[in-house]
């Protein structure tokens, strides 16, 4: 028996509207001072007539911090809140313009605790009948209609909101009991909070907190468990009348009281998970913030430029040296995860001790016997020290303290067994114009000579460690590295070779247009491009060797954001490939905004790497052996079509992929066939192609990379190509449905037009 089965896809890829917010880079504030700038935060990409709502909040600060804005016309602030005076957080509505103009003039006021202060903004088009709060980034919509506790509880858990769940308001503090009050303007209002189940013990009914436990006995405090918020009535609560359910604004008041459930009340429903803003995953809501010091408090953070890639799988892990190793050990074992704008904070991760080096300080004092001297003939500065008073290798002396002459490295020149002798790479004018007020203990001894009356000690030279960030990626790393290195990578790499002399035929010179695509395409990190490199591409997609994707970091390529951009043609081969970036803490430093860039061995088309800037490209030509000119991977408005058939016969399932390149010259396709391995097995691929192609079909456990790809710059591939895929059956059935699916990953033309592939 035979069962056809023609599978239908339709796959659509969309553009974002670009809405974003942007925040400021990290700043130490002075304890203590109000009114300090706190502006560059600016919402972009939303239409000017859209009404936004925006929230301003410091989710940590010492207490006592507060902030306030110099400008607030057009805005109107939400229930509760006012425009004026100082608070610690706020939600209001406007235009973006009117918003902007808020953001840019944010004041800070400190208080005399030294601390972190985060300030947060979060933004969205305003949502009518929804109360956002600021402190925890939940919202709250009021329901008016009377209703029973059970049915208000069942009815909040039916909606959806942003892409959350809701679910019968939970309050957990003063602050959130506070904010329905101010915003809810109905009385008795049921909240997510019972002891149905057992008389007197009120549980969290809803939500995260679901379960918590908060009180024990009836009555006003009786039972109330330390650390959960309680705001009973007096002599609530007290089950007159079977009463095991709970309300808020209790006649009208601020406190709570217990009621039957056949009464009818007002209800709200809340949405959101996260107690941090931060954190929020609503759908159309933007935020971003950025972590500033109060006082002399250390900041780390990193900005992240990826492409393509999911930010919250990308995580990061601070490593150190020991003193005298080179081997990284991790600082803590708790992965940063990125926002979803690229920022990383690290800064409780950094390690500030320091550890002591095999160098030393000489400091040379004012006292005692002339031990020491410069010689500063034709403005070339010597230093001896007499070797009497250096207890270590004079070599191991690498500073020098000179009274208040100089103080610095110094280059170890020699050792005559009388006089250790260093250069000082700087010019002294105290020693000579007068000026130093120890001018009596320095002697001008003639033939440019300036001796010192001085005491002669040693110090050893201490240092931070060496620190660096590690980057790991938390989902499949296979699976993503498949869609990173595919057919029109290869076909890239093939083509840009064949400017020099074709192993593609001949070529019109349009190849790379970044200098950071040598590197990718450089796959064995020699420092030079060339056809092995190619051939190990088409070895990675063919299946015969992996570019090895078992750990990031064989796979990733991390650079200063500076220097990619800066990379050229003529240098690429000279920077460095690391897959961790590297942080040196400098002495009274305290904010460190590390900027990098973040791409993949193998990405030549740049698919999953972040665009270089225009400075790496003014000069594309390059170093003998380092291949040249330049390769425009566009879109095109025509796309290829696929025909998907599955047949079962007996015991094997046979699935056909039936290539239409549309009239496109189509020199590579690449498909992802997804199968269920618990239900059948690969068994092995035949290829109907035209022309000369390379085939592959790898299987990966749990799909098989399936495709063709032409390198001799002649043929192309025509409707005949077929791809026939048998997979055995591990039990008998009768349909194949939910057995294999289609990802359609990448196709190229012979100009080099990566296209889409429309499945049928």
């Amino acid at each position: 028996m035979r069962i056809f089965l023609a599978i239908l896809f339709s796959f659509t890829s969309f553009l974002g509207l670009g809405q974003s917010i942007s925040a400021p880079d990290s700043k130490s504030f002075t304890v203590n001072t109000t009114g300090q700038d706190a502006s560059g935060f600016s919402l972009s990409g939303f239409n000017s007539g859209d009404i936004l709502l925006c929230a301003v909040g410091l989710p940590t600060a010492p207490a006592g911090t507060t902030f306030y804005f110099t400008t607030a016309t057009g805005l109107t602030p939400a229930s509760g809140y006012t425009m004026t005076g100082n608070k610690n957080r706020i939600a209001f509505t406007g235009t973006m313009a009117n918003i902007n103009n808020a953001l840019a003039s944010l004041k800070i006021n400190t208080p005399a605790t030294v601390g972190s202060i985060q300030i947060s903004i979060s933004a969205t088009v305003n949502p009518t009948g929804f109360f956002y709060n600021p402190t925890n980034g939940h919202f709250y919509r009021p329901i008016a209609t009377g209703a029973t506790y059970t049915n208000a509880r069942a009815a909040a858990l039916n909606t959806t909101f942003k892409g959350q769940g809701g679910y019968l308001v939970t309050i957990t503090s003063a602050d959130e009991d506070a904010f329905i009050f101010n915003n809810v303007p109905q009385s008795n209002i049921w909240f997510a909070l019972t002891d149905e189940v057992e008389e007197a013990r009120w549980t969290i009914d809803a939500g995260p907190e679901k379960g918590t436990l908060i009180k024990i006995n009836n009555g006003q405090t009786n039972g109330n468990i330390p650390g959960q918020y309680n705001n009973w009535a007096g002599g609530e609560p007290n089950n007159s009348g079977n009463e095991d359910y709970a309300v808020t604004k209790w006649g009208g008041g601020s406190q709570w009281n217990d009621l039957p459930n056949n009464f009818s009340c007002a209800y709200v429903i809340e949405y959101g998970t996260w107690t941090n803003p931060d954190n929020s995953t609503f759908t159309d809501f933007y935020t971003n913030s950025t972590i500033h010091n109060n006082g002399p408090a250390l900041s780390v953070r990193f900005n992240i430029s990826t492409n393509n890639i999911v930010n919250s799988n990308l995580t990061g892990i601070m490593h150190y040296q020991p003193a005298g190793s080179t081997t990284w050990t991790p600082s803590t074992n708790t992965e940063r995860t990125m926002t979803l704008l690229g920022g990383m904070n690290v800064t409780s991760d950094i390690d500030t001790s320091r550890v002591s080096t095999n160098t030393y300080l000489s400091t040379i004092a004012p006292v005692g016997v002339e031990w020491s001297y410069i010689n500063a003939f034709n403005g070339v500065l010597t230093l001896y020290i007499d070797m009497r008073q250096v207890t270590v290798n004079a070599n191991l002396i690498s500073n020098v303290s000179i009274l208040d002459v100089y103080s610095g490295p110094v280059t170890f020149l020699s050792n005559d067994g009388t006089w250790a002798m260093y250069r000082i790479p700087e010019p002294c004018p105290k020693l000579t114009d007068g000026t130093s007020q120890y001018n009596s203990y320095i002697r001008n001894a003639g033939y440019d000579n300036y001796a010192f009356s001085c005491s002669v000690t040693l110090t050893q030279n201490m240092e931070y460690k060496k620190q660096a960030l590690f980057l790991n990626y938390n989902s499949s790393l296979s699976a993503l590295y498949n869609s990173v290195v595919t057919v029109s990578d290869v076909y890239t790499a093939f083509r840009q070779l064949a400017t020099q002399g074709g192993l593609t035929g001949t070529s019109n010179g349009t190849a790379f247009t970044s200098p950071i695509q040598y590197i990718a395409a450089d796959v064995d990190a020699n420092g030079i491009f060339n056809e092995k490199d190619c051939f190990e591409l088409l070895q990675h997609i063919t299946g015969v060797r992996s570019l090895k994707a078992d750990e990031l970091s064989d796979i990733i390529r991390i650079l200063g954001r500076s220097t990619y951009d800066g990379t050229a043609g003529t240098n690429w081969n000279t920077v460095p490939q690391r897959s961790f970036h590297q942080i040196a803490l400098t002495s009274g430093v305290l904010t460190y905004t590390n900027n990098i860039s973040v791409f993949w061995k193998g990405d030549v088309n740049m698919s999953h790497s972040p665009a270089q800037s225009t400075s790496g490209m003014i000069n594309m030509s390059v170093n003998p052996g380092m291949i040249t000119k330049t390769m425009s991977l566009g879109s095109s408005s025509s796309d290829v079509k696929a025909t998907i058939i599955s047949e079962l016969v007996k015991d094997e399932l046979i699935f056909t992929v039936q290539l239409d390149p549309a009239g496109q010259n189509v020199v590579g396709v690449q498909f992802m066939i997804h199968y269920d391995n618990s239900m059948i097995s690969y068994k092995g691929a035949e290829f109907i192609a035209s022309g000369s192609p390379t085939n592959f079909a790898v299987n990966r456990g749990d799909y098989v990379s399936l495709g063709s790809l032409i390198t001799d710059g002649n043929s192309t591939l025509d409707n005949s190509t077929k791809y026939v895929l048998k997979f055995a059956t591990r039990a008998k059935m009768t349909n194949t449905l939910g057995l294999i699916s289609v990802q359609p990953i990448d196709a190229v033309t012979k100009s080099g037009t990566q296209i889409k592939i429309n499945i049928f």
